[in-house]
């Protein structure tokens, strides 16, 4: 009987336990928010008290009828004896803050082992653990251990804010030199497409070191680096970004509803109102859609899926890509694939990984007969596949693959893929088995024109809301100092509508987190030969006007670094270093610095000249040491004309000989321009025109 007794105790316990939950962005390794009130939240038994402990704080609440808690922690201050303001030197000197090693602080603690490595920092930038976070309810106790306070910074936008340290220019010193154990980030998964505000998304706090920052985004982590190296207090970078997305997938659908042109997809879009609904509808969607494919596909007609079918038929391919397949030349439908491959023993009762190099298009695959993997959505992000089996999924000996791969309307061949396999054990990578590229293909249905897919299997990148949905909304409100934000080449098609989306999104954010309007520093768009369809500089030109819609909002002008061929330019510390400019002169008490390049003010006409004034133009020159360039100059027909410009008390005179009675200027004001202005301290001017014609 006290067995039994013993076993039911237990059993209660670990029940409990299990309802005691926060969302991942609480981690070990995480940084807080000094000087902020500090909110943390989860899940517990319904009506259940919770008691949170944090550096000598209690603070209790009690969970409502679904579990739901918060409280907040009273603000803590930094983890080090931080200069609050820039050393008095600095402030004698220069424009600009020198290039100089980490300042050192008074009290600064005895250097600790690193959390992820158990080395010493080389430099003894290490700070104490005072105790972790404890969260505490009905018996259950949760600790999160190496946790430090400071400033926190949340890096979201698309693909040049993903853009990985390991490929920026310098990546193998700024890799080398990554030892610092006060940085910390937090990356969030990428692929959690949900069309509802989530609870949470996965993710985890790590320490920065060689072996982990190579993935981390370039752009945060060198202005973190900056910042740190500056006011010597712990920084937590929060990476939330998506290649390729729009602006109205990280804005809240309540808020997209503001615009007439997006409730036909938004109210698509909301009868999925929660993770119970959205289950549900999926897989009657599903179900459905599969019904309509297998009338008029002859692979789910007659099963191909299935291990044991006779393929004899097939053909034989040595390279799975369409343009090198002569059978499939022609072909705009639906490819499948099939191989075996052999599983030794050692893999025996071991979870595996099987990879596969890329794949483009929609695309079903199957292992033994059961399907492993559907991806419905077009995402090129997601051409690398790596489907994690379970040890009682895959046999020992002969297995077999069988992919079905889809042709997009719009982009992508089916055959496409690469297919190199291979497969390793998902504890331990190193031992991966390659497998031979050769395989077997037949063609499928032989169209584009598909059963229509329901909103539930289109659900990926550039869907109204969804980065919102799936990533911003689970961490809010985590306390954080402001935000980086690196996006715009994917609202090339809308800039006329971008400023309004841009700073509206940028007010929901701040109502959201409800700290007030704190700092939201972005990147203006560089260089780059979009084609003759697009012009660039109108998107600049609304990011410049996001300016002037928002409060505490800065930005960063890289017209000098683009690279007309490669939309990621590779320069990304001098961007990070401009976005902790703003950060430094504006957050960080370096009053005496020049943080942005010139931005245009205002024009005069004087005859047959116009003089254009800037912000931030003490020291116009060209970086170049060369003439003015990238200015033109317009009369009343609207034609532009290449123009001499010349500076004069820190403005621009604009003229030409071909335009007698001049009326607008547009400066850099092309895909490609790299013009040579910038102010004293060397930054950049941004693009810009006086005119407002198409």
């Amino acid at each position: 009987m006290k067995t039994l007794s013993i076993f039911f105790a237990l059993f209660f316990s670990i029940n409990i336990s299990a309802q005691l939950t926060l969302p991942s962005i609480f981690a070990d390794n995480m940084v807080l928010q000094r000087d902020a009130k500090i909110p943390v939240w989860g899940k517990a038994v319904p009506e259940a008290k919770v008691t949170v402990s944090f550096r000598g704080q209690k603070k209790i609440t009690t969970s409502d009828k679904e579990g739901n808690w918060k409280v907040y922690l009273s603000p803590v201050s930094t983890d080090s004896n931080p200069q609050e303001n820039p050393p008095a030197a600095f402030k004698k000197g220069g424009l600009n803050p020198p290039e100089s090693p980490f300042i050192t602080h008074p009290g600064l603690r005895p250097p600790l082992p690193d959390a992820s490595t158990g080395t010493f920092c080389s430099r003894g930038e290490f700070w104490e653990q005072e105790g972790g976070l404890t969260i505490e309810s009905e018996g259950s106790e949760i600790i999160f251990t190496n946790v430090l306070v400071g400033e926190v910074w949340l890096c979201s936008g698309q693909s040049n804010m993903k853009f990985e340290l390991k490929h920026a220019l310098g990546a193998k010193k700024f890799i080398a030199e990554a030892k610092e154990s006060g940085i910390r980030f937090y990356q969030a998964d990428r692929y959690n497409f949900k069309p509802y505000e989530c609870d949470n998304c996965s993710g985890e706090w790590k320490v920065c070191t060689t072996n982990n920052v190579r993935n981390l985004t370039a752009v945060g982590y060198l202005f973190g680096m900056e910042i740190h190296k500056k006011i010597g207090v712990p920084i937590g970078l929060i990476e939330v970004d998506f290649g390729g997305s729009i602006v109205e997938s990280w804005m809240s659908a309540a808020v997209l509803q503001k615009w007439d042109y997006f409730k036909k997809d938004l109210a698509k879009l909301a009868k999925y109102k929660n993770a119970k609904s959205f289950d549900f509808l999926k897989k009657k969607e599903t179900k459905k859609w599969f019904d309509k494919l297998k009338k008029i596909d002859p692979g789910f007609k007659n099963n191909w899926m299935n291990p044991n079918i006779n393929a004899s038929d097939w053909m034989k391919i040595k390279s799975p890509r369409a343009q090198k397949i002569e059978c499939l030349k022609g072909h705009n439908g639906i490819v499948w694939f099939r191989k075996k491959i052999f599983i030794p023993k050692k893999f025996k009762g071991k979870n595996i990984v099987i990879s596969f190099e890329r794949i483009v298009g929609y695309e079903l695959t199957w292992l033994n007969g059961k399907m492993i993997d559907k991806t419905y959505e077009m995402s090129s992000g997601r051409w690398h596949r790596r489907y994690g089996i379970p040890a009682t999924e895959f046999k020992i000996g002969t297995n077999t693959i069988v992919i079905c791969d889809f042709a997009n309307k719009d982009r992508g061949t089916p055959g496409e893929p690469l297919l190199t396999l291979s497969i390793y054990q998902k504890d331990d990578p190193s031992k991966e088995i390659k497998y031979s590229s050769d395989w077997l293909c037949k063609k499928g249905y032989d169209n584009t024109d598909y059963p229509e897919r329901p909103y539930s299997f289109k659900l990926g990148n550039n869907i109204l809301a969804i980065h919102y949905n799936s990533r911003i909304y689970p961490i809010i409100p985590y306390a954080i100092r402001g935000v980086l934000w690196y996006q715009g080449e994917s609202n090339q098609h809308n800039p006329e509508e971008y400023a309004e989306l841009f700073s509206t999104m940028i007010k929901s954010w701040r109502e959201r987190w409800g700290e007030g309007k704190f700092p939201f520093y972005f990147v203006q768009i560089a260089p780059f030969d979009y084609g003759k369809k697009r012009n660039s500089a109108f998107l600049r030109e609304a990011q410049f006007k996001t300016l002037a819609l928002t409060t505490n909002t800065g930005m960063a002008v890289i017209m000098d670094i683009g690279e007309n061929h490669n939309i990621h330019p590779l320069r990304k510390k001098e961007v990070g270093h401009r976005l902790a400019l703003w950060a430094l002169a504006k957050d960080y008490g370096y009053t005496n610095l020049v943080y942005s390049g010139p931005l245009y003010k205002s024009y005069k006409i004087e005859w047959d000249k116009i003089i254009i004034s800037f912000d931030y133009d003490k020291g116009l020159k060209t970086k170049d040491r060369k003439s003015l360039s990238c200015f033109e100059i317009a009369g009343n027909d609207k034609k532009f004309y290449p123009a001499k410009a010349k500076i004069i008390n820190d403005k621009i005179v604009v003229s030409s000989d071909k335009v007698k009675n001049p009326v607008a200027v547009r400066f850099a004001f092309s895909n490609t321009a790299k013009p040579n202005l910038c102010n004293g301290v060397g930054l950049p001017a941004s693009s810009f025109r006086t005119d407002e014609w198409e």
